[in-house]
């Protein structure tokens, strides 16, 4: 499995990716997010390792902060099999499925969508403060600032 580790991210991707055609992956391809504490977090990441290498796991990829969230990713046909998957290795409840590009599916399930979107707040602000948080938005909203404050353009 490869790791890359960004400023937000760590990403957890098989060594040979399974080859998903695009169009598949924007009318049905989403994840599972699994909201908890970062020690567990890294627990479930290790124990995903060989569902990963093996091409049972897309990908996946968690936040670099304590609380922590992972996104196991899946076409949404595997989504129940990736479910087991997490169930068996305990994930623990706090979870939602989020579709990635078909948003007129997530508002489907309003209820998910909400818990989703409040949870991946909370988990920001709890993980970066109230000023982290400020700086982290406004970093990814305006294009080119984090550039500019780095020495860049």
């Amino acid at each position: 499995m490869k790791v890359t580790k960004e400023k937000i991210w760590t990403w957890y991707l098989p060594n040979e990716p399974k080859k998903i055609h695009h169009d598949a992956w924007k009318k049905s391809g989403g994840k599972w997010i699994v909201f908890d504490r970062e020690d567990r977090i890294t627990a479930l990441v290790e124990a995903l390792r060989l569902y990963v290498d093996a091409g049972e796991i897309v990908g996946a990829k968690s936040w670099n902060g304590d609380p922590s969230a992972l996104n196991v990713y899946c076409l949404n046909r595997d989504g129940v099999k990736t479910k087991m998957i997490l169930d068996r290795l305990g994930a623990g409840r706090s979870r939602v499925w989020q579709y990635d590009f078909a948003w007129h599916k997530n508002i489907r399930k309003p209820l998910d969508f909400a818990y989703s979107w409040s949870f991946k707040f909370m988990t920001i602000l709890r993980s970066y403060g109230v000023p982290g948080t400020i700086n982290l938005i406004r970093e990814l909203l305006i294009p080119g600032k984090a550039r500019r404050k780095h020495g860049g353009e």
